[in-house]
């Protein structure tokens, strides 16, 4: 379903076609990506275009707060979808909200929404999901819950261990809320350093949950979606050290086990850190490139140099970009002090979405939506 008023798409007809093609032999998933400002969102664009696949831009609860609130969240992307000419099919997805975030963003426009309550009882994480649906679904808004527990930082939420989804229960969970898609914890894990077993991950809990909705007659309806699914790039990483930041054991899922994950139903899969690495990469690349700049624009780039200083170890551009006017994120940076190096993030996001849209096989599922 189309939102005709802002040009954004539920992202239950994106699901559904990455579905369709799975059943016709040719395993897919739509990318999650996540967002904080204009230019990473005009580069999420353009790399879904550039490989024709239909996409999801997703705003956290910490990314609304960043921009103030989710109403400029929505007219950020709906301008970077008008710069760029966009035609593809777009969702605009609140990740990882809690009741409120989730019941303010279905105000304010978003296509589609996440509740996540998995930390509750599942019967209350069923009770708190279908509030949400019930909000949502009257507005032609898609929901995503989540069933099990990933471990890793994700916002203020921090989870030591992983609580596998139980497959049995998926059917359950989508029968008693009417959800449109599930994050079902399999082993992932959010942020840059998940640990040593992803080879290992759970797959068979995939593979299973799938199997269940297609028992049930559910699975053009109700989809699967894999979190904490970023590749972490060893060469972004080494870049980040290489100009002085201090990243230890980071590394991502291999991207075998993402395939193997989409193969087994698997048809939304959501990148964060990838994007924060690049982003972070570049702009200490482009400090060390250009010695003294900041001291040419005191108001902008001069305290993002001095955070990146202090924190070696942050990829959060929020941590950095906090500083600054953030109305200056919410457009084109032409004209302004932030122009040139948003000029080098824009391609290499572009650059890395693209790629991630071929591996996901959903390159070219534009046309089929």
């Amino acid at each position: 379903m189309s939102n005709k008023a802002s040009n954004l798409f539920s992202m239950t007809p994106l699901l559904k076609a990455a579905e369709l093609s799975s059943l016709d032999g040719k395993p897919a998933a739509i990318g999650a990506f996540n967002v904080n400002f204009y230019t990473q969102a005009l580069g999420i664009i353009e790399g879904l275009k550039k490989a024709g696949g239909p996409g999801i831009i997703q705003a956290s609860k910490g990314a609304n707060k960043f921009q103030g609130g989710a109403e400029h969240i929505k007219a950020m992307v709906l301008q970077a979808m008008q710069d760029c000419q966009c035609t593809i099919p777009v969702a605009l997805h609140l990740d990882h909200g809690n009741s409120e975030a989730a019941s303010a963003c279905i105000e304010n426009g978003f296509s589609s929404v996440m509740i996540d309550a998995s930390h509750s009882p599942l019967e209350e994480n069923i009770q708190a999901t279908l509030e949400i649906v019930k909000k949502a679904a009257p507005k032609g808004v898609s929901v995503e819950g989540e069933y099990g527990m990933l471990a890793g930082v994700e916002e203020d939420i921090i989870h030591e261990t992983t609580t596998y989804a139980n497959p049995m229960l998926v059917p359950y969970f989508f029968d008693e809320t009417g959800a449109d898609a599930l994050a079902i914890a399999y082993g992932t894990s959010h942020g840059p350093n998940k640990g040593q077993n992803l080879s290992g991950l759970a797959i068979h809990i995939v593979d299973q949950s799938y199997k269940g909705l297609k028992a049930y007659g559910q699975n053009e309806k109700h989809f699967l979606v894999s979190h904490g699914s970023s590749t972490v790039p060893q060469d972004l990483v080494a870049e980040i050290n290489q100009y002085g930041g201090n990243l230890k054991a980071a590394r991502g899922v291999p991207m075998e086990k993402i395939k193997e994950a989409i193969a087994s139903g698997m048809r939304k899969v959501n990148i964060d850190t990838d994007l924060r690495l690049g982003i972070t990469a570049t702009f200490r690349k482009y400090f060390i490139d250009n010695p003294g700049i900041e001291n040419d624009s005191p108001n902008v780039l001069a305290p993002i140099k001095k955070v990146l200083d202090e924190n070696p170890g942050t990829i959060d551009p929020r941590d950095y970009l906090k500083v600054i006017d953030i109305k200056l994120l919410r457009k084109d940076p032409a004209g302004t002090d932030l122009e040139d190096v948003m000029a080098l993030i824009k391609p290499r996001i572009t650059a890395h979405v693209a790629m991630l849209v071929k591996e996901f096989g959903s390159a070219g599922l534009a046309s089929h939506i």
